[in-house]
């Protein structure tokens, strides 16, 4: 009688297994679309022009008011403080609408138009395929729906009435790409679960206009868990107001947890 040996061989787990597999390449894909498409482009030009004339408006609403005559009615002149009106430019929030329009559309139609399978038989895994257009997303909606309409406000505001603080303005720059970040997770993870793009963004910008409702309606002060108080908070931060650990930690822990969700529902939903 013969003792039969088996020897165990250690096999390979496949390239797509592996987690984040292949992220560079397709980051480089990514960020490629969004340069020789026109989504950026049309972020940058919108969100800046609605930004500056927002800022803009107390200048020429003070330049009417001084150039009617006595006996007409003078219109009522907004602030003429720099940082009163770049903050009404960012608290507009149009940086926010763009980017929620910018995102509804990046699964859903790869979806409908098969991109998303062939790509998922590459070897590369699901979970990279979505934390490449999260990345991607997050970093071109942060230069084209905030770096570049910041840039142009502040000059603007500057030229119409002076200088803001510039500590100010970093920490809204930063707080700013912190609710990108936010929102375009938001906008990804809602793709990878609804069928199609107008409902995408309505999830968005019911996250935006909930945020405030839960704010007033609930007996205590749920905003400093709130994502969205990341803009507040690094302007406290950068300004040397009082600040809390708390609103970052509740940002990373939210985020996250979006994140989570939509990993898990790309490795499971039906290309």
């Amino acid at each position: 009688m013969t003792a039969q040996t088996t020897t165990s061989v250690a096999v390979a787990p496949r390239a797509a297994d592996r987690p984040l597999t292949g992220l560079n390449a397709l980051v480089r894909k990514d960020v490629t679309e969004w340069v020789r498409g026109r989504r950026a482009w049309i972020v940058a030009i919108l969100t800046t022009v609605f930004m500056v004339l927002t800022a803009a408006n107390g200048w020429i609403t003070a330049t009417i008011a001084a150039n009617v005559p006595s006996e007409a009615e003078v219109p009522e002149v907004g602030s003429q403080l720099p940082l009163d009106n770049l903050l009404t430019a960012v608290g507009a929030q149009i940086w926010v609408m763009a980017a929620i329009f910018a995102v509804g559309s990046l699964i859903v139609v790869e979806r409908q138009s098969g991109t998303l399978s062939w790509v998922a038989s590459k070897p590369v895994s699901r979970g990279t395929i979505w934390m490449s257009k999260w990345i991607t997303a997050s970093a071109m909606l942060m230069a084209s729906a905030v770096l570049v309409p910041m840039i142009v406000t502040v000059a603007t505001v500057t030229a119409l009435y002076g200088a803001p603080s510039i500590p100010m303005v970093i920490g809204l720059v930063l707080g700013m790409f912190a609710v990108i970040a936010f929102f375009a997770a938001v906008g990804l993870a809602a793709g990878t679960f609804l069928p199609g793009q107008p409902a995408v963004i309505a999830v968005g910008f019911g996250v935006l206009a909930v945020t405030p409702i839960v704010s007033a309606i609930l007996p205590f002060d749920v905003e400093p868990f709130l994502p969205t108080s990341m803009l507040t908070w690094t302007a406290a931060l950068f300004t040397g107001g009082p600040v809390s650990i708390v609103t970052p930690v509740a940002y990373v822990v939210v985020t996250g947890a979006v994140v989570a969700l939509a990993l898990h529902r790309m490795n499971h939903m039906e290309l």
